[in-house]
């Protein structure tokens, strides 16, 4: 389990829990840098050996990311009603998968694209950072290694 800051209340996640997130998920957002300005682009994805791959077509993205590799990419989910939520950022290089046996490879993955076009381009983000986080429960049910200075939610506060 992760860890809760005391000041924000935000459980920082384990990198497996990243993990399992950004592979549970199937639509995440791409930022890319497009004609120095940066855009953001959903896309359906997978997750491959801890990288994140996706299918695009010509366009923005594959020129954005011809320019410069560095790119964001995040995945979250929300309970409006519980108002709890928690978001994966991933930071890092992507580039054009060119070689065919990987491509072949990566046809196999459960990716499915919402968009029409022909989606030919495979597009694989290495990571430098991933990151998560998730806000606390405040119900105290969970397993959650508290850090900072503050009271749990389950205790009073002065």
């Amino acid at each position: 389990m992760g860890s809760v800051d005391g000041r924000t209340w935000m459980e920082h996640l384990t990198d497996d829990e990243c993990w399992s997130l950004l592979a549970q998920e199937r639509v995440g957002r791409i930022a890319v840098v497009v004609e120095g300005r940066p855009e953001i682009f959903p896309v359906n994805h997978g997750v491959d050996e801890r990288s994140i791959v996706f299918r695009t077509d010509f366009g923005a993205k594959l020129h954005g990311i011809a320019r410069l590799a560095w790119v964001g990419f995040e995945v979250d989910g929300f309970d409006d009603g519980a108002q709890s939520g928690w978001s994966v950022l991933v930071k890092g290089q992507a580039d054009e998968v060119v070689d065919p046996a990987a491509i072949e490879r990566l046809d196999t993955l459960d990716v499915h694209f919402w968009g029409v076009g022909e989606k030919s381009h495979w597009l694989r983000i290495a990571p430098d950072e991933v990151t998560g986080r998730r806000i606390a429960d405040e119900t105290g049910s969970r397993s959650i290694q508290y850090t900072g200075s503050m009271a749990r939610p389950d205790e009073p506060r002065n």
